[in-house]
């Protein structure tokens, strides 16, 4: 007898994907983009999220990608602000994505801007996620060690928590919260590559004709 397709659906993994958006890029940045200027490296949020989730053993699907990210200031940054505002809005588009951006904080102009609360923020809805029951895992993506005690938490709440890293092949440079989750939890770690990063790029749609 044939699977019915409600069948299907049920037995299909629900995954969240939380991305500590800032940390995320710069640290595949500094691993893969060796002579290119940061603000052109940027990554998809969907495409990475659908790049995760298909790297699961499990028959999964993506049920959202939580993003946590910084923004610039227009009167301290105007290029990164206008850039900002157009990657917010085409994430916007897409109803899987779900953004929550906090102002980034300024200190003088020869020293860059720091993200304030977003390591806070995602630690709170990240357990409140692993709590609500709505998804089958939830998969962390930061190298952030402050995460740490939220991912442990969540570990807790009987949501299966995995995380993921970007990786070269010589372990998980600069991601602190990858090796605790490892290394202490025994997570799973969904290793992403140089391919994975050039392929999750977030170009800009093509002009209309």
């Amino acid at each position: 007898m044939a699977v019915s397709s409600f069948k299907r659906r049920k037995i299909m993994e629900r995954i969240a994907v939380f991305l500590d958006y800032g940390n995320v890029h710069m640290l595949g940045h500094d691993l893969f983009g060796h002579g290119m200027d940061k603000r052109d490296t940027y990554v998809n949020p969907r495409l990475l999220g659908d790049r995760v989730v298909g790297k699961r053993r499990n028959a999964s699907e993506l049920a959202g990608v939580f993003v946590f990210r910084g923004e610039p200031s227009k009167f301290r940054d105007s290029v990164g602000a206008a850039t900002f505002r157009k990657q917010k809005s085409r994430w916007a588009a897409d109803p899987l994505v779900t953004g929550t951006y906090l102002p980034l904080r300024y200190q003088d102009d020869r020293r860059p801007p720091k993200e304030t609360g977003v390591d806070v923020r995602m630690s709170l809805n990240l357990v409140k996620a692993a709590q609500s029951g709505d998804y089958d895992a939830i998969v962390v993506f930061t190298g952030d060690g402050d995460c740490f005690p939220a991912i442990e938490d969540a570990t807790q709440t009987g949501t299966r928590i995995e995380v993921a890293a970007w990786t070269d092949g010589t372990g998980f440079k600069g991601s602190l919260a990858t090796a605790l989750a490892v290394n202490r939890l025994g997570l799973w770690c969904h290793r992403l590559n140089d391919d994975d990063f050039w392929d999750c790029q977030d170009l800009p749609l093509p002009a209309a004709a």
